[in-house]
Order: structure tokens, then C-alpha cells, then sequence
């Protein structure tokens, strides 16, 4: 008696499990495929590996506050300003991690933008994490001096003004 799977049709196996026996058959050519850096063999890794997962969701445009990813983005006004923002679709997530930023000590603001709901804080909050916090300070850094270097013209003259009002963040 078969699995009643027909020539048009396959048997998927889905869950973790299935994804941790593929890793286990990679054996050594799983060491060539993360130097090739296949998609493929990181969605594998992102589903088995908690570890990897959390390395690969703290990119260089983030920073961790108070246990929460946050994505720093330049905003354009009067001379520009540095915001780190945190994206969800559900409004009582959005709202705890608010809370969750208020009780240290920062004045995080949540708003609606199409499907999402945004928590950020704004520069002073920033301000006072870089000077507590070195890993954040570093992080602040690296973003603002990849965007002078590498970004959009606006995003180069932004990122510049920060780096000059703000000698916290020079990079020695």
C-alpha cells in the first residue's frame, strides 16, 4: 500500500524536524554551501538554528534595545535626524513593546503606517542609549558612516551633519 501520491503530485514533509534532517544529510557540504551562501541553505538554517536566526535578523542597519530589534533609518527635516523603529502588525504587540521602551526611561511613539504599526524613538532618545550603551553607540556609528560613504545624496549630507553635531558617534 502505497502513500496514494500520484505522478502529478508529491509528498512535502513540513516542521522542523523535516528541515533538521535535511542540515544532518548536507554533512561537510554544508560548510561549501555557507561560503556559497546559497538561499536556499539559509532558510534551512534559519528554521533549525535559533542561534543563526537571531544573528541573521541583527543586521547592520539595527540595534537591540531593552531586547527589542530596532531599525535605524535617517529622517529628513530640519537638518536631520535619527530615528530607531520597530514594525508590527498587531496593535497590543506594538503597544507592549512601547511599555516595555517606557519603563527604560525612553519616550518611544507608536503609530499606524498602512498594514503596520511602528514603535520609535527619536534622536535624544538615541542619544542617551549611545552614551550608556557602547554596542549601540558602535552601532550608531557604522550606520551613519555607511550612509556618508555609500548612500543616497540626501542620506551622504544627513548622515554627515549627525557625524559633525554629534562627535559621539566619530569613528576612531
Amino acid at each position: 500500500m502505497g502513500l496514494g501520491v500520484s505522478t502529478y503530485e508529491a509528498l512535502v514533509a513540513t516542521g522542523r524536524e523535516a528541515f533538521v534532517k535535511i542540515r544532518e544529510a548536507a554533512g561537510v557540504y554544508g560548510v561549501l554551501l555557507d561560503l556559497l551562501k546559497a538561499h536556499k541553505w539559509i532558510y534551512i538554517k534559519l528554521a533549525t538554528d535559533d542561534g543563526f536566526r537571531a544573528a541573521f535578523k541583527q543586521n547592520k542597519n539595527s540595534i537591540t534595545v531593552e531586547g527589542v530589534v530596532m531599525y535605524l533609518k535617517l529622517v529628513s527635516g530640519r537638518g536631520g535626524s535619527l530615528i530607531a523603529k520597530y514594525f508590527t502588525r498587531d496593535q497590543e504587540k506594538a503597544l507592549k513593546v512601547a511599555d516595555k521602551l517606557k519603563t527604560a526611561g525612553l519616550r518611544p511613539n507608536v503609530v499606524k503606517s498602512g498594514p503596520n504599526y511602528v514603535v520609535y524613538i527619536a534622536t535624544a532618545d538615541l542619544l542617551r542609549l549611545a552614551e550608556q550603551d557602547d554596542d549601540i553607540r558602535r552601532a550608531i556609528a557604522q550606520y551613519l558612516a555607511e550612509k556618508a560613504k555609500n548612500g543616497t545624496p540626501r542620506q551622504r549630507e544627513l548622515a554627515e551633519k549627525l557625524l559633525k553635531r554629534h562627535p559621539l558617534f566619530q569613528i576612531s
